[in-house]
């Protein structure tokens, strides 16, 4: 397989990079409270980033998963305060589990921009039958749904959840508006300031059932969740080593560049060698995706790599920048902020490890 980008996404990512740096600095991202709208209806109108693997007859762009992994990893890179995660695994749940009406009904605002959707799903309890948190039942012939789900990435500010309820045994995913009765939306204190979390709070909220989809649906759902965050947190890693190479180069101690000394080399070669085989295996799960068989393998590997890899490099970039690193004032702490968090969601690395295992029969 070729893992090299083809000319037109290298085109895109160098686009990609070049706008985010104009628009959304981190000296931006302190100030932008972990969502700025303007950007975000940039993002999703002139660079339909939302809609980047989405067919054509929902009004997306058609492109293949690489597409919209690349737009994680610049995303990542550059911490953009956006909503992207949240809504593009929502519209992955209405594509994966929605009829073809609600497929054409719901997409078209979560495309567009005009509606911020949000995946609420944090951790393995929320699709387990016997362990999830939300209970759906009927009411006088809708479909309500009772109980407690979150944290929920960007929460505060969508329009609609799509959460996982159980209903005769069975988790389906179901929709809920957020300004629908009984739905209370509680802004939680976050670890990562870029990227804000709420708890929905259900009470006889009335909820749209996702028809057509199964328990394999959902989680091929999460695979696809999965590997992009482990597009994203390659970005946020490889903008670790490069921030980590620059100051070991400009920093001066005994009178030469501290990345002469050879503990440093070795903190950059550990982190090189780790973002290597990382991306190597995000663009292979994103190659792969297409086949619901691969996914299920590559979704959970990719996950667990890139978190832990994203981890050392937040870890190691503090190390070597040593005292100031520790400082509000600088930026390194922020990607350490974002690789603790996105490491949870889903389950950390060892519960994805074991569904790994799990599902190769190993």
């Amino acid at each position: 397989m070729d893992f090299r980008y083809s000319t037109e996404q290298d085109d895109f990512r160098a686009s990609l990079s070049g706008f985010l740096q104009d628009v959304a600095p981190l000296a931006h991202v302190r100030d932008a409270a972990g969502h700025d709208p303007t950007v975000w209806q940039r993002l999703c109108t002139e660079m339909e980033l939302p809609g980047l693997h989405v067919p054509v007859e929902y009004g997306g762009a058609g492109a293949t998963l690489v597409g919209a992994a690349i737009a994680f990893g610049e995303l990542g890179r550059a911490l953009t305060p956006v909503p992207l995660a949240a809504t593009t695994f929502a519209i992955e749940a209405v594509l994966r589990t929605g009829d073809e009406e609600q497929r054409t009904r719901l997409l078209k605002g979560l495309l567009r921009g005009e509606q911020i959707g949000a995946l609420a799903v944090a951790g393995p309890r929320d699709c387990d039958p016997s362990a999830a948190p939300v209970h759906a039942h009927r009411d006088g012939g809708r479909t309500v749904l009772t109980g407690v789900c979150g944290p929920v990435l960007h929460g505060h500010i969508a329009d609609l959840f799509i959460v996982p309820a159980v209903t005769d045994g069975e988790v389906m995913l179901h929709v809920v508006a957020a300004d629908d009765p009984g739905v209370t939306v509680v802004s939680l204190p976050s670890f990562d300031i870029t990227r804000p979390v709420a708890r929905v709070e259900l009470t006889q909220a009335p909820a749209e059932v996702l028809t057509a989809g199964s328990a394999d649906d959902i989680e091929r759902t999460l695979d696809i969740a999965r590997v992009l965050l482990a597009a994203e947190m390659l970005g946020g890693a490889e903008a670790c080593l490069a921030m980590t190479v620059e100051y070991a180069c400009n920093r001066m101690q005994f009178g030469r560049p501290i990345g002469s000394f050879q503990a440093v080399k070795h903190i950059c070669a550990d982190m090189m060698i780790e973002i290597d085989a990382t991306r190597a295996a995000v663009m292979y799960a994103a190659m792969s995706a297409s086949d619901d068989h691969e996914l299920q393998i590559v979704g959970p590997l990719a996950k667990a790599q890139a978190a832990d890899t994203f981890a050392l490099c937040a870890g190691s970039a503090i190390q070597a920048h040593g005292g100031i690193a520790f400082t509000w004032e600088h930026d390194v702490h922020l990607f350490f902020r974002r690789a603790t968090t996105t490491k949870a969601l889903f389950g950390g690395s060892r519960h994805h490890r074991r569904l790994l295992a799990d599902r190769a029969g190993l």
